[in-house]
């Protein structure tokens, strides 16, 4: 009666052995993780960057199924979409830079027709704005921000002082600076 049935015992070592041999997106992802730095920094990305860029790649390969797909077809796959998410960081930051030369422009056009005392009334006005913005913030976002751009801190400096990972840091900046341009932008300031 407490014997192992011979037939479920073989079914066992079946799937133990499909198993082993199927392919996990993951370890292939940790042991090619140095060619995949490689990509991201030949594609001109700082090094956090590249820590960003690879842990989405990551994050897509834990989603991922390696069923029925070899090593190197799995390793394909992992450049491709680390690649891709290069193109796309870069496309973000081109739209960025483009949205940030139109509001140059605009400003500069604007200020060009105030004299310099009304120019000056406006620029306290727009640093009240701003302080007052950065007082309602919540302090968990706020005290990166300070740090990394009051006290010009790296996020790894930043991560020390606050005992958390570079990665959280950038990913608490990019939250305030979102929250700081929405609420600018709301009371007529733009970013």
């Amino acid at each position: 009666m407490n014997e192992i049935n011979p037939d479920f015992s073989a079914e066992m070592d079946q799937v133990a052995s499909e198993r082993s041999s199927e392919t996990n997106f993951v370890d292939i992802f940790l042991a090619e993780l140095g060619p995949l730095r490689k990509i991201v920094a030949g594609m001109g990305l700082s090094a956090s960057d590249a820590e960003d860029i690879l842990q989405d790649v990551s994050i897509r390969a834990l989603k991922q199924p390696g069923r029925g797909r070899t090593r190197e077809q799995c390793f394909r796959w992992l450049i491709k979409v680390t690649v891709n998410r290069c193109l796309t960081e870069f496309r973000r930051r081109k739209r960025f830079r483009r949205k940030a030369s139109e509001i140059l422009k605009r400003r500069s056009e604007t200020k060009a027709d105030l004299t310099t005392s009304e120019q000056n009334v406006i620029a306290a006005e727009e640093l009240e704005i701003v302080r007052e913005c950065l007082r309602e913030m919540d302090e968990t976002l706020l005290t990166p921000m300070v740090l990394r751009y009051f006290c010009s801190l790296g996020s790894r400096e930043v991560g020390e002082i606050l005992a958390m990972g570079p990665s959280a840091v950038r990913g608490r900046l990019r939250k305030a600076r979102m929250i700081l341009a929405k609420r600018l932008i709301e009371r007529g300031v733009e970013p």
